[in-house]
């Protein structure tokens, strides 16, 4: 329990009628003033540690949000009663953000609004449940369990109506986008929840007694196969990384595969394939390297790479 920025000024009052008390002749009128504003205390104390108890909160995984645009992460806030006016602050390396619910019975949505951030991986210093009902003086604390950072993604380009990825990405760069040939199986694995019927495996599901899936790789007509070259500048990888989050987001929403190589990176995202949040996450946190720094993984030269200009120069 803290005391307010408010609780602070009351703090200094109080010493005042103190002095007051002691130094003037009308004490009995600063005596009746400082057992109300001590009673006041007192009941402060028990009132605002009785509106926190039983207060939990917690913040599921925060969905990545696109550069300049900022989002909302919601919090979930469950009590054994009725509370009033519990908080949920987050404090980040852009400052601190906080939501209220005003009233909570059982269980609440506590909405925070995250301001418009610069593409990056946002650490997320402390997350807590806050309250200084009923007359905001003090305020109790609780930590929150949160995810460390907030993911923020580039800005997508935007593009013209395209069925497809490959369409989109034939638009983007005035050409015939390569690297769209069948997807090829590499392996089977276990299935997870949201992997599509027909990835199914059904021969080996048969085998084993429970289900197992394909894994793909390659691009497709069912997707595309991408390379990031990372060793461009700044302004180039921006370009690029514009381009591939808008890609990224056709192909998810159109259901299709994206096959994406970069320096320390190589996978295929998609259903049955790796969460796409992943590819956002690497997106966020993608830096420009040295014209001296590591090659992206080899592949096939009709696959289409990224910058572009400097795609063409090499």
């Amino acid at each position: 329990m803290r005391l307010t920025r408010f609780g602070f000024k009351g703090v200094l009052f109080y010493a005042t009628l103190v002095t007051a008390f002691f130094a003037s002749p009308y004490s009995n009128l600063f005596f009746l003033l400082l057992g109300f504003l001590t009673l006041q205390w007192m009941l402060c104390v028990l009132w605002t540690r009785a509106n926190m108890r039983g207060v939990r909160a917690s913040i599921p995984d925060i969905e990545p949000m696109p550069a300049g645009a900022g989002g909302v992460v919601h919090a979930r806030v469950e009590t054994t009663g009725t509370r009033f006016q519990v908080q949920v602050e987050l404090q980040t390396d852009a400052g601190a953000q906080a939501g209220q619910a005003e009233v909570v019975r059982g269980e609440a949505s506590v909405a925070i609004r995250i301001p418009p951030l610069p593409r990056g991986l946002h650490s997320l210093a402390s997350a807590r449940v806050t309250s200084s009902y009923p007359l905001g003086l003090l305020a109790v604390h609780r930590p929150v369990s949160a995810p460390p950072e907030l993911v923020v993604y580039p800005t997508p380009i935007e593009l013209a109506s395209a069925r497809s990825s490959s369409e989109a990405l034939a638009d983007v760069i005035g050409d015939s986008a390569t690297g769209a040939g069948d997807l090829q199986p590499s392996g089977l694995r276990d299935h997870h929840e949201g992997d599509e019927v027909r990835a199914i495996h059904w021969r080996a599901t048969a085998r084993r007694g429970s289900l197992v899936v394909k894994e793909f790789e390659g691009g497709g007509g069912d997707g595309l196969e991408l390379v990031l070259d990372r060793r461009c500048g700044a302004e180039e990888l921006e370009e690029a990384l514009s381009i591939v989050t808008a890609i990224v987001q056709l192909a998810r929403s159109n259901k299709e595969v994206l096959v994406l190589h970069s320096q320390d990176l190589s996978a295929t995202f998609g259903a049955g394939h790796r969460p796409w949040n992943e590819v956002l996450h690497f997106l966020a946190g993608a830096d420009a390297l040295p014209q001296t720094g590591p090659a992206p993984p080899p592949v096939s030269p009709s696959v289409t790479r990224l910058p572009l200009a400097a795609a063409h120069a090499r």
